[in-house]
């Protein structure tokens, strides 16, 4: 999914993961675990792509993949700065509480480096 690089994009984001969240069938789930694990999936996506419109020119490109009950988040996105998670003290009304959120909500994150960019994502394991 294109975004393009406007405040809105996570919005948009997070309705189209909805989307995929229903069509997969986990988002109603009757498990209150394969719900938390949904509603974490919509959290990072919003992190992430927040992340891409604050802190990188240009617009940004939203993946998932779905495999072996394990949800994939991928952002891709114009900038060259590697995200980190911010450190307690430095965390505010301006933000930097984002790459926490992903940290503490997925079973793992990570980037690696593109022309042009970057690849930021996210693993989110299903019960």
């Amino acid at each position: 999914m294109h975004l393009p690089h406007r405040p809105s994009a996570a919005r948009y984001a997070r309705e189209a993961i909805q989307h995929e969240l229903h069509s997969l069938g986990l988002d109603e789930a009757s498990d209150s675990s394969i719900r938390e694990c949904a509603d974490a999936v919509l959290l990072i996506v919003s992190e992430l792509v927040t992340n891409a419109c604050r802190h990188t020119p240009g617009p940004a490109d939203l993946r998932t993949s779905w495999h072996d009950r394990v949800m994939t988040v991928e952002v891709d996105d114009y900038g060259r700065d590697l995200p980190v998670i911010v450190d307690d003290d430095r965390r505010g009304a301006e933000g930097g509480f984002g790459m926490g959120l992903v940290d503490a909500l997925s079973d793992g994150w990570g980037f690696r480096s593109r022309d042009g960019g970057k690849t930021v994502y996210a693993h989110v394991s299903f019960p």
